[in-house]
């Protein structure tokens, strides 16, 4: 229990520090705010040499990337572009790494990896967590509630700002697995006292927002759902002995590949846009030395576009889907000194064109929109959320 304590507050603290009056020197500062104006446009950035920290020629042009190291300075967790940054191994420290390929005339391979240190937990351990996670709703509802607000309650504070349980709905099954049905409502209201600049951009793409993720089996069951709509966030989930089931039919092992299923629909400016119906293998690693998820998506999505893209061309659409698709990976490993690493890693492949330039400018709107002020809070609230989450760790373990 101890050392559950210790890793929890550990992760904790990285978190908190990543999120603590963030600073990011001039050269950083500027890449980032380019690269999210021309990601789907790289040509603008490809012999931009003040943007990047090395370059390698290959075939194509040349191999560009950025890397950028962070952690804490005094008060501040502090971004700084340059070349040759190791693996962090002081909890909370960070690696990222942006990489950008021209492949063709007009195809770009995006590659970033982000690296932070989390403590000394194995890796392995993460499933416990989890595990824990599932087995603690196979109660009646009203338990469930009464002991995360006694356990957590200055996390529930701080977190309640943002996220409202509504109603818990655990139903037991006849072979002893348990139904659950969470339903969270998602609002800026509560933000604005003390986060005006945030809670206004919740409620202008946060709260309109419509997504849906559905894992699924080969079969066709489903193992796990979340859909947003109106501010409602709903979780939908089966566990039995704190492992996931299929939400319906007999109960089984969950399979280390599995379906996701993606609706994703976002207002931008005057446009609502997204995909629907995007579809990839969603994958457990489970290495010796790492846990995680890696999601590859290959199936070309049902595109929702303004009439104005209407008359664009659309193949460009189907780039990112092609080859080896579209790679987002989350997870732990094991990285130096012992220290475990929280990663992520999103690969993609972009074809320049009118269209893209189009998607790329309305991502640039919301960008504008978040840079500023509202990351500012948005980071604050986090890292008081985090803070608040070690005090509850620190009450446990004093009693």
């Amino acid at each position: 229990m101890a050392s559950a304590k210790a890793n929890a507050d550990a992760l904790a603290a990285a978190i908190e520090a990543r999120f603590t009056n963030v600073a990011r020197n001039p050269k950083f500062s500027a890449a980032r705010m380019r690269i999210a104006r021309y990601a789907f446009a790289p040509s603008k950035l490809g012999n931009d040499t003040a943007l990047w920290t090395g370059l390698r020629t290959t075939r194509a042009g040349a191999d560009r990337d950025l890397e950028i190291q962070a952690g804490l300075n005094g008060a501040q967790y502090v971004f700084t572009a340059r070349p040759g940054v190791p693996m962090p191994v002081k909890i909370g420290d960070s690696r990222h790494l942006i990489e950008l390929e021209q492949l063709g005339e007009s195809d770009w391979a995006w590659r970033t990896r982000v690296d932070q240190a989390v403590g000394l937990m194995p890796p392995g351990r993460a499933d416990d967590i989890f595990r824990a996670l599932f087995l603690s709703s196979e109660r009646p509802a009203a338990a469930v509630r009464a002991d995360y607000r006694a356990a957590l309650p200055r996390t529930t504070a701080a977190l309640g700002r943002l996220l409202t349980i509504d109603s818990i709905a655990t139903v037991p099954q006849a072979d002893g697995s348990t139904l659950v049905t969470l339903q969270i409502t998602v609002s800026g209201d509560r933000l604005k006292r003390g986060f005006p600049a945030f809670a206004k951009y919740i409620s202008k793409y946060v709260e309109p927002a419509r997504y849906r993720y559905r894992l699924t089996d080969r079969s066709g069951s489903d193992w796990f759902d979340a859909e947003a709509r109106d501010r409602l966030l709903t979780l939908r989930f089966r566990s039995h002995d704190g492992q996931l089931q299929p939400i319906l039919g007999a109960a089984r092992r969950m399979p280390d590949t599995l379906q996701i299923h993606v609706d994703a629909l976002a207002k931008i400016s005057f446009f609502t846009v997204g995909v629907t119906k995007m579809q990839g293998e969603f994958v457990h690693m489970r290495g010796a030395r790492e846990r995680g998820w890696a999601m590859r998506f290959t199936k070309d999505p049902e595109w929702h576009l303004p009439l104005i893209a209407e008359r664009l061309l659309r193949s460009p659409l189907r780039r990112p889907f092609e080859g080896k698709g579209v790679l987002f990976t989350l997870g732990l490993r094991t990285g130096p000194e012992g220290q475990t690493l929280l990663t992520r890693q999103f690969d993609v492949t972009v074809r320049e064109s009118a269209i893209m330039r189009f998607l790329g400018n309305l991502g640039f709107t919301a960008m504008s929109d978040y840079a500023g002020k509202v990351e500012e809070e948005e980071s604050r609230f986090l890292s008081e959320s985090m803070a608040a989450f070690r005090a509850d760790i620190a009450a446990m373990t004093a009693k």
